[in-house]
């Protein structure tokens, strides 16, 4: 499994592309790729979390911060909370391409990159 963390603030007018983009991700053959996506709210004041909410998805998680902390802290709030094998990150403004996960896994297979971190 993926885990793919986008830190969000105040991003109601981009956040649906950014998580649509996420959640439509394929694999090699056309297959949904096996993922949780989790949106990190960092003390949003407009209708950020409404419209995350909107989203009826088992593989979306929301996670809430009381206070703005900055995105640095968001993501890491994220990956504390991951719990894939890979993790990747995803800006609240971006769109992925509909195959951009599975390019780099295989990449990653291919080269036999060996990525290592360590939780705190």
């Amino acid at each position: 499994m993926i885990s793919v963390i986008i830190p969000m603030y105040n991003r109601e007018d981009t956040i649906l592309r950014a998580i649509n983009s996420v959640l439509s991700q394929k694999d090699n053959v056309g297959h949904a790729i096996d993922l949780e996506l989790i949106v990190v709210d960092d003390g949003s004041t407009d209708g950020s979390v409404q419209q995350v909410q909107r989203i009826a998805d088992e593989r979306l998680i929301l996670i809430q911060l009381n206070q703005n902390q900055g995105a640095n802290k968001a993501r890491n709030c994220g990956a504390a909370y991951a719990k894939g094998e890979y993790i990747a990150f995803q800006d609240s403004d971006d769109e992925w391409l509909p195959n951009k996960l599975a390019k780099q896994l295989s990449f990653f297979c291919r080269q036999r990159i060996v990525i290592w971190w360590q939780r705190a």
